[in-house]
């Protein structure tokens, strides 16, 4: 899995005062692709946040997708191989290899308390111009850049390397300087460094089916500039120690505007003086089921305070929606300590649920982030269908209350069906399906048939809705 320490470093190799310096990330990822080996969806969204970014994913040359949903429509192979781990200021570097399709690539990931917020993945260049999805000129000006950048920063020159870089451009280089500087800064003759290109072979192994430099290329539209690349170049140090350093650029008019260093961990450690830099990697834990973490609380109608899991703004938003139709109509409000949203475990295969352990009362509302509005930012209101499923999931959590055994019978009669909550009858046939989507009905704040249950006639559906909560509907909306 991790890249063996390059080239095994000469007489003038360390032994590093931190020999486990990164382990922990490298455990991170590790695992990581394991839970992307399994296809295991859950296991896979654990390691992000809920409203996490992917740039560029599996061949998709769109960016900006929802982790959630990538990873949820993804029906093909899921595995990754992680070939080595290197460790930036905010963020990972991850060289990677998808067996099934033989793909090499770069995978930088930002890490926001522990968990993964964006990423974006770059395809080797080689492969691209290979697959024609990327054209030659283009996949060669970043070859070029690739071996200019080795030569002037071995030269320590620094009128040279200036001509790489936009004037006021900063490197970030976390472990050698700390916080983002000019590049100029950078340039210390005292600490002369060897700078030297490598094959694709060299980080990836002999087993490649394509090699040539070690550049990958950024998120593009087929045959454009992308502006953004990742080299990986081997290092070596004073005393003839060699360790692996990535680099990432962003480019404008071929120059350097911002560049970001990533130190391969096994390697970098066996050449340290002492303690490497801490970072955010260090103590880094696996991540715990995401749904298990609190994100804030939503305030009821009568003073008290649910819980929320996996909550981003826009499903909070829905979610005191949800809570003020009932305020609406003059309703108590659902008695629930919990509400968690998508991604979670005890969602699989479900809408949603209410789970009352006789202590607890958690409430699972089974909608992702990008559920609520198909273009975000062109959303003025949440999705129907969105609406409609929260209303129905707190009229569970209502019900469990509000409800006893005579108003079943009632709505049993009234809806001519014969069980209450027998799970081997059809979800229709339910009357507490056909309950929670009738009390979903009476407070929407629009009219519309309710087909899932049969499409029921107005004047049914108003006077369940009484039958089950003593009040009226939004609006009289039987003729």
């Amino acid at each position: 899995m991790l890249l063996t320490a390059l080239a095994g470093c000469s007489s003038g190799q360390r032994e590093a005062a931190s020999a486990e310096w990164g382990a922990e990330a490298v455990v991170y990822f590790d695992r990581l692709a394991d839970a992307y080996k399994s296809n295991d969806v859950y296991g896979i969204l654990d390691f992000y946040t809920p409203v996490a970014n992917i740039e560029k994913w599996r061949g998709d040359n769109r960016g900006g997708w929802p982790i959630p949903d990538l990873v949820k429509w993804n029906s093909g192979d899921l595995g990754v191989d992680v070939e080595s781990v290197h460790l930036g200021d905010a963020a990972a570097l991850t060289l990677v290899r998808r067996p099934s399709s033989s793909d090499l690539g770069a995978v930088v990931s930002e890490i926001r308390d522990g968990r993964i917020d964006r990423e974006v993945h770059f395809d080797l260049g080689s492969s691209l111009e290979q697959s024609l999805r990327a054209l030659p000129a283009t996949i060669g000006a970043y070859e070029d850049l690739y071996a200019a950048y080795a030569v002037v920063w071995t030269a320590d020159d620094q009128s040279l390397i200036a001509g790489l870089y936009e004037p006021g451009a900063h490197v970030d280089n976390v472990v050698g300087v700390g916080a983002p500087v000019p590049f100029e800064e950078i340039v210390d003759g005292a600490t002369r460094l060897r700078w030297d290109p490598i094959q694709a072979s060299e980080v990836f192994g002999d087993t490649v089916a394509m090699d040539g430099p070690a550049v990958f290329l950024g998120p593009i539209e087929y045959g454009s500039d992308p502006r953004r690349a990742v080299g990986i170049y081997r290092v070596t140090d004073a005393d003839e120690c060699e360790y692996q350093v990535a680099v990432r650029w962003n480019l404008e008019d071929g120059l350097i505007v911002d560049e970001q260093r990533f130190h391969e961990t096994e390697s970098y450690r066996a050449c340290a003086d002492a303690d490497p830099t801490d970072g955010w990697w260090t103590g880094l834990a696996l991540p715990s089921a995401i749904d298990q973490i609190a994100t804030g609380s939503v305030a009821t109608s009568d003073g008290g305070m649910i819980e929320v899991r996996n909550g981003t703004p826009t499903l909070v938003g829905l979610f005191e929606w949800g809570l003020g139709r009932f305020a609406e109509r003059g309703l108590p409000p659902p008695i629930i300590n919990t509400v968690t949203f998508e991604p979670s475990r005890s969602c699989e295969g479900l809408s949603g649920r209410v789970i009352d352990d006789g202590t607890t009362r958690n409430l699972y509302v089974c909608i992702y982030d990008s559920d609520v509005c198909t273009n975000a930012e062109a959303c003025t209101s949440p999705a129907r269908s969105t609406r409609i499923a929260v209303l129905h999931e707190l009229a569970h959590a209502w019900m469990l209350d509000h409800v006893d055994g005579g108003t079943v019978d009632d709505i049993l009669a009234l809806s001519n069906r014969t069980t209450w909550d027998d799970r081997s009858v059809q979800w229709s046939d339910r009357g507490v399906e056909y309950a929670a989507d009738v009390m979903a009905w009476g407070l929407l704040d629009e009219a519309l048939p309710m087909v899932r249950i049969g499409a029921p006639p107005c004047t049914e559906l108003a006077a369940a809705f009484s039958l089950l909560s003593g009040a009226q509907p939004v609006s009289d909306r039987c003729p």
